[in-house]
């Protein structure tokens, strides 16, 4: 019973460090990116670059997940876990949100495209 204590013990403790190390460099590289996005979405309007903006939050979201993560596998005060988990959990609805406005507004492209295309049939186009 020990034995598969310990290994799981070892697990935990390695996959703390993975979380660690590829959330802070995942996070700088989608802050990174996002902030790019950002500035090239001014140029063409100020609403382009809002992705930009939410894909630097993101990022910052899991650069302090990775944070958290090492914090847990250096001592583990009881604040790290709930920080772990609150901005996972943010990083995932706001990443949701993402997902279904972009579902919705790709069917309403793909409709209003249609609508397009069949009326311009009708007009002899």
């Amino acid at each position: 019973m020990q034995q598969q204590s310990f290994s799981e013990e070892a697990i935990a403790q390695k996959g703390l460090q993975r979380i660690a190390t590829w959330g802070k460099v995942m996070g700088i590289i989608m802050m990174i990116a996002g902030a790019l996005s950002a500035i090239g979405g001014l140029f063409y309007f100020i609403v382009g670059a809002i992705p930009g903006a939410i894909s630097v939050f993101l990022g910052w979201l899991i650069y302090k997940t990775g944070d958290a993560a090492a914090a847990i596998r250096r001592g583990g005060d009881s604040r790290a876990l709930s920080d772990l988990l609150h901005h996972y959990g943010l990083f995932l609805f706001i990443s949701f949100i993402m997902a279904v406005v972009s579902v919705v507004g790709g069917i309403l492209i793909f409709l209003i495209m249609g609508v397009f295309i069949f009326s311009s049939f009708n007009n002899g186009f």
